[in-house]
């Protein structure tokens, strides 16, 4: 049964290993999330081998020009993202795994005509035009799931063959509030190396 119960490993050192495989592989699903919300291509290259493949809705092709297309496609139609990979269920057979992820993304659109008509469509806009917040920024909420196959390369786990499912969205004008007491903790990350997460180093540990 596909992601159904499974048998106990036979020794310590099959499960040993299984376990550190999974660990591996939700960590390059993380990595993902990491790299599409910090606009890093080439951490985002290493989420997949090179000869990878990504359906992606908008792109299907080669994961390595998929990095390369969306980056700076997300980069130009929105003003910030995050992504929460979730509920990671997967499956270990030698040197190849299978695995499920739930997937869940923010994103906030820069308002006026332009921006929001090129992300949301124009119909959307002649109703932010008509309730008056095409002026302000838009959010863009969705869900589905990430639907891979990985293989295990030089002793590095990878992914091969990626599909994303996207189930629901929602799309409304920014109800952030950015005043008043809640301002002192707007503080807002950067969406390339300026990051406070790239000083993160053991050589600057006692900074």
């Amino acid at each position: 049964m596909l992601f159904g119960p499974r048998d106990e490993p036979a020794d310590r050192d099959t499960m040993l290993r299984l376990v550190y495989d999974r660990q591996q592989i939700v960590e390059v699903l993380h990595r993902y999330a990491r790299a599409i919300d910090r606009c890093d291509v080439p951490l985002l290259k290493s989420v997949y081998h090179q000869d990878g493949t990504d359906a992606h809705g908008s792109f299907d092709g080669n994961a390595h020009e998929f990095a390369e297309f969306m980056i700076p496609r997300l980069a130009a139609q929105t003003s910030y993202s995050i992504h929460h990979v979730t509920n990671e269920l997967v499956e270990v057979d030698g040197d190849r795994a299978i695995a499920e992820s739930c997937l869940f993304g923010y994103h906030r659109v820069p308002g006026g005509r332009e921006s929001v008509g090129r992300f949301f469509g124009e119909a959307y806009a002649d109703r932010a035009e008509a309730e008056g917040t095409l002026g302000g920024e838009h959010e863009y909420l969705t869900g589905g799931r990430y639907l891979d196959k990985l293989l295990r390369r030089d002793g590095i786990w990878r992914i091969w063959r990626r599909r994303i499912t996207v189930e629901w969205n929602q799309c409304q004008p920014s109800r952030m509030v950015l005043d008043g007491g809640r301002a002192r903790y707007d503080i807002p990350g950067a969406r390339d190396r300026g990051d406070p997460s790239y000083e993160l180093s053991f050589d600057k540990f006692d900074e």
